[in-house]
């Protein structure tokens, strides 16, 4: 039985993406509709409200009923198959998953106590499998920031409209919600972590990683085929460094110089290094540091008035 959380979570789903992995076409926020002969586009979504609805049959609904209406299944089926589709955890599998582990002996049960201090990578991948966007996250990316949609889907950054489990484990602590999921992988591309970025306006912690993420560098497989002696931009943070990408320059994201470890360090070595601090005292002394680790590192002012190279960026996309 699926609680009402869980519904609205799904139905919160932006309908265009789900239109699209139903293999309906959307353009400019019409399709062909699915549901009579029709030749020319009269399906149409509404992207505020999150509902369909046909003008020529009138066929209408959210985003449950179109899986449902689109497929045939009745609505447990159509919402398993919205979960399975879009990496999210019902709490119904929760229940599962935690009566299966009361069954099961004590030693096993400590074994999962040590994977809690690492990544949940199974339950992380399946979570960023299929990239949403939500209206907070459109806003955030697109209208605030302005930023590149290319870079954003090359990246695999989601977001999630309601606090979410970090694991699979019965016992996790959550993402809070609305919020960025931003992946963070090796140099590889294998995903390490996962970073939440709050978007909402209660008093909750930006920045969330699960217990046991030692990653330190964003966007690391940047450096797989970057010919030595390239231009590298160092950012402060993510979305800096999605500023510099929506640019066209290559950059990764670093949270500090004194979280830099010596084998991160050493991936840097052998690129021409830039960096454009932040206009404030934290900026001043992230440069200084670097700049100890990296002696040739090459600095650029932000004009006046400008905090981050974010907000410049922002400024004049506009």
């Amino acid at each position: 039985m699926l609680d009402k959380f869980d519904i609205e979570k799904l139905q919160d789903l932006p309908i265009e993406q789900v239109a699209g992995a139903l293999a309906i076409r959307v353009v400019r926020h019409k399709a062909v509709c699915p549901f009579h002969d029709d030749t020319r586009p009269s399906l149409t979504f509404n992207i505020k409200k999150n509902r369909y609805r046909c003008y020529v049959c009138g066929a209408r609904g959210g985003v449950i009923d179109l899986v449902m209406n689109t497929q045939g299944w009745n609505f447990y089926e159509s919402c398993q198959w919205l979960a399975r589709e879009f990496g999210i955890i019902l709490s119904e599998d929760g229940k599962d998953y935690h009566q299966k582990q009361v069954k099961q002996q004590t030693r096993v049960i400590q074994k999962n106590n040590v994977q809690e201090r690492t990544p949940d990578i199974p339950y992380l991948t399946r979570l960023m499998a299929q990239p949403v966007l939500n209206a907070e996250a459109e806003h955030f990316l697109f209208c605030e920031r302005r930023l590149s949609r290319e870079v954003i889907r090359e990246l695999g950054i989601s977001s999630i409209s309601y606090s979410c489990p970090m694991s699979s484990s019965p016992r996790t602590a959550y993402f809070d919600g609305p919020a960025l999921l931003i992946p963070y992988r090796d140099i590889e591309g294998n995903l390490m972590s996962v970073q939440s970025r709050y978007l909402g306006k209660e008093g909750k912690p930006r920045f969330r990683f699960p217990k046991g993420s030692t990653c330190h560098i964003f966007n690391l497989p940047v450096l797989k085929d970057l010919p030595k002696g390239s231009n590298l931009y160092l950012a402060e943070g993510v979305s800096d460094c999605l500023a510099y990408l929506s640019k066209g320059l290559y950059a990764v994201a670093i949270p500090s110089s004194t979280l830099l470890k010596e084998e991160d360090a050493k991936l840097l070595n052998g690129f021409t290094l830039h960096i454009c601090p932040d206009s404030d005292e934290p900026g001043e002394r992230l440069f200084f540091q670097l700049r100890a680790i990296f002696p040739k590192i090459i600095r650029h002012q932000l004009p006046a008035g400008f905090k981050d190279i974010g907000q410049y960026w922002a400024a004049i996309k506009c």
